[in-house]
C-alpha cells in the first residue's frame, strides 16, 4: 500500500505545553482513518501538520497527492463572496482549464511538447471530473441546506453554519487524494449528514476525520487514531470503531489488573518486611551450648537484616515507579429516598416531577404544556431553532417565560449548552468544583478524580484558562456528583471523548431520577431507543422500574 501520509518523530507543541512526543504514524493510500480524542488534545493540529499546514518542533510530516482540507472555521476573508469561496477552492482545476484554453488557440502550429502538454492537462482535467465540478458544487450545496444559495452574497452575512457548509461543499466538489476534515458533521442536518457518510465512504482515496459523530465514525472509519492528553501520544486502533471501543475496554482491565498487581506486591512486602524475623524461628531456645547457640543467633540476625532490606529495596522501588489508579466508570448514585425537607422528591412521590403550563418566549417558543413524572426519561430532538434549548432553560428556571407558569418538585441539576463564563476566572478548578456543596475537599477531590473527567494536574489550572470542553467537563461533573432527582442536560455528549460519552450513556441508563435531554447526536438517540424498548420490555413483564421513556420531536417552537 503507497502511503500517502507519514510523520516520523513528530514533537509538538505550544509554549510550556507539549501535544505529541515522537510520534511516528503511516496512512496509506485510500485508507479511512478517524482522530478521536479529549477536547484539546491536539486533533486539530495533528490534522494542520498531516496537511502541511503546520509544522512540527521536532520531526518531519509528509503527504503525498492533493490534499483537500477542511477546518472548523473557513479562514476565508468576509468580504469573500459565495462565488469566490467556490473558485478559491477550484483554483486547480480553473488553472488547468485556463492552460487547456491557451494551448487550444494554438493547437495547429504546436510542436511535439506542447501537443504532450495538452494531452497530459486533459487527462488530469477528465481524471478529476473538471467538467462536472459546477454540477457536484451545486449537488453539494443542495444536499447541505443551501440549494440555489446566491454567489454574490458575502460570507459574512452567512450564519456559521452556512460558511461551514459552503466551505464544505468546496472541498468535495473537486475531491482530492487525501480528504482531511475536521469536525465535517457540525452544523449538519440528518440528511445532510447521511449524504455525507455515503460521500466519504465512497471516496477511494485516503479519507482522515475528526469527529465526535460515533454514528459517523462507525460507517466510515476502518480504523481510528487517537489523541492521548495525558501521555502526548497518538495511538492507532483496528478494526473499526466497535474494535477500537473493544481495545479501550481491554486497556483499562489490563491498567486494573497491573493497578492490583502493584498493590498486592506493595502489601506483600511491606509484611515481608514487618513480619519476616518472627517468621525466623530457629535457635529461639538455649540448648546448653552457648558457643553454639552465639554462632546460630548471628547467623540467624545476619538473614533476618538482609531479609528486611531486601523486602525494604524492593518496596523503595514500587513506591518509586507507583501504577496510577484507573478512574471508575462513570455512576450516577442518587439517593432519592434520603432526600428531606421542604421540597424533596423521591420516585413514589405524589404529582410530576416538572409541569409547564402554557409557558411561551416570544420568536423563541410557542405556548407549550410539558408535564414530566417522577422517574421519566425524556429525549427531545428537533432542527436548530425549534426552541430545544429555551424550553429546558425555562424548565430549569434560568429564563422566565412571558406568559405561563412551570411547577418544579425536588432538587434539580442542569447542564447547558453554551456555559456562562466563569465568575471568578482565578479560581482553580478544584476549588470550583467544590463550591457550594460542603463537606471536605479531599473527599471531593477524590470523588472528581474517580470520575475520570480530569487528572490531579488540572486541580490547580484556573477555570478562566480552561478550554471550552474542560469546562463543560467541569459543569458535568458537578452534576453527575450533585445528588439531583431530576436532570435536564442540553447536548451532554458534547466536548467529550467516545469512550467518555459510552460511560456516560451507562451512567445514565442506571439513574433512578428523573431526565430530561436534548441532542443531535445520532448514536445517543440509538441508545435512548434501545434503553426505551428495555423498559416497554421490563414493563410488559411486570417490572416496576421506571416510568418510561419517552420521545419528543420540536419543530417550530412547538413539542409535538
Amino acid at each position: 500500500m503507497t502511503e500517502h501520509l507519514s510523520l516520523t518523530g513528530v514533537t509538538h507543541g505550544y509554549g510550556d505545553r507539549r501535544l505529541f512526543t515522537a510520534v511516528d504514524l503511516t496512512i496509506g493510500a485510500g485508507e479511512h482513518v478517524a482522530v478521536v480524542g479529549e477536547n484539546g488534545a491536539g486533533k486539530s493540529t495533528l490534522l494542520r501538520i498531516l496537511a502541511g499546514l503546520e509544522s512540527p518542533d521536532e520531526g518531519t510530516a509528509a503527504n503525498h497527492g492533493r490534499v483537500g482540507y477542511l477546518a472548523q472555521t473557513t479562514g476565508l476573508p468576509a468580504s469573500f463572496t459565495v462565488g469566490n469561496a467556490i473558485d478559491h477552492a477550484l483554483e486547480s482545476l480553473r488553472a488547468i482549464e485556463a492552460e487547456l484554453d491557451r494551448l487550444e488557440s494554438g493547437l495547429a502550429d504546436a510542436d511535439e511538447e506542447q501537443l504532450e502538454r495538452y494531452g497530459d492537462l486533459q487527462t488530469q482535467y477528465q481524471l478529476r471530473e473538471g467538467y462536472a465540478a459546477e454540477s457536484r458544487v451545486e449537488a453539494a450545496l443542495d444536499r447541505l441546506g443551501l440549494g440555489g444559495l446566491d454567489r454574490q452574497r458575502a460570507l459574512g452575512s452567512l450564519s456559521g453554519g452556512e460558511q461551514h457548509r459552503v466551505a464544505l461543499a468546496c472541498v468535495l466538489a473537486d475531491p482530492a487524494d487525501v480528504l482531511l476534515l475536521d469536525e465535517p458533521t457540525n452544523h449538519l442536518d440528518a440528511s445532510g449528514t447521511a449524504w455525507l457518510e455515503a460521500r466519504l465512504a465512497a471516496h477511494r482515496g485516503t479519507v482522515v476525520v475528526v469527529s465526535h459523530d460515533r454514528a459517523l465514525l462507525r460507517k466510515v472509519a476502518a480504523s481510528v487514531i487517537e489523541v492521548d492528553a495525558e501521555r502526548c501520544a497518538v495511538n492507532r486502533y483496528g478494526n473499526g470503531y466497535d474494535g477500537y471501543l473493544r481495545e479501550k475496554a481491554a486497556e483499562r482491565e489490563r491498567w486494573v489488573q497491573q493497578y492490583r498487581g502493584w498493590l498486592d506486591a506493595m502489601a506483600a512486602e511491606r509484611l515481608q518486611a514487618d513480619t519476616v524475623a518472627g517468621k525466623m524461628g530457629y535457635a529461639r531456645r538455649r540448648d546448653g551450648d552457648k558457643m553454639g547457640f552465639d554462632f546460630k543467633a548471628g547467623t540467624w540476625q545476619q538473614a533476618v537484616t538482609s531479609k528486611v532490606r531486601n523486602a525494604q529495596e524492593r518496596l523503595r522501588r514500587l513506591e518509586a515507579n507507583p501504577v496510577d489508579r484507573p478512574p471508575v466508570p462513570l455512576k450516577l448514585a442518587v439517593d432519592l429516598q434520603g432526600e428531606t425537607g421542604e421540597g424533596a422528591a423521591g420516585a413514589d412521590a405524589a404529582g410530576p416531577a416538572l409541569e409547564a403550563r402554557g409557558v411561551q418566549v416570544p420568536g423563541r417558543l410557542a405556548p407549550t404544556d410539558f408535564r414530566v413524572e417522577a422517574g421519566q426519561k425524556i429525549l427531545i430532538t428537533g432542527p436548530n431553532g425549534a426552541g430545544k434549548s429555551t424550553l429546558l432553560s425555562v424548565l430549569a428556571g434560568t429564563l422566565e417565560p412571558e406568559e405561563g407558569t412551570v411547577v418544579r418538585h425536588g432538587r434539580i441539576g442542569y447542564l447547558q449548552q453554551e456555559l456562562e463564563p466563569p465568575v471568578r476566572p482565578g479560581m482553580r478548578l478544584l476549588p470550583a468544583f467544590v463550591a457550594g456543596l460542603g463537606g471536605n475537599i479531599d473527599e471531593h477531590a477524590e470523588a472528581l478524580l474517580r470520575l475520570g473527567l480530569f487528572r490531579t494536574t488540572e486541580f490547580h489550572v484556573p477555570v478562566g484558562s480552561l478550554s471550552a470542553g474542560q469546562q463543560r467537563r467541569l459543569a458535568l461533573a458537578r452534576l453527575l456528583l450533585g445528588g439531583f432527582q431530576t436532570m435536564l442536560v442540553d447536548e451532554p455528549t458534547n466536548h467529550l471523548a467516545p469512550v467518555l460519552v459510552e460511560q456516560l450513556e451507562a451512567a445514565l441508563s442506571e439513574f433512578g431520577g428523573t431526565l430530561i435531554m436534548v441532542s443531535h447526536d445520532r448514536a445517543l438517540g440509538e441508545w435512548f431507543n434501545k434503553c426505551a424498548a428495555r423498559s416497554a420490555a421490563g414493563s410488559a413483564a411486570g417490572s416496576t422500574g421506571g416510568a418510561g421513556w419517552l420521545r419528543y420531536a420540536m419543530a417550530e417552537g412547538a413539542l409535538a
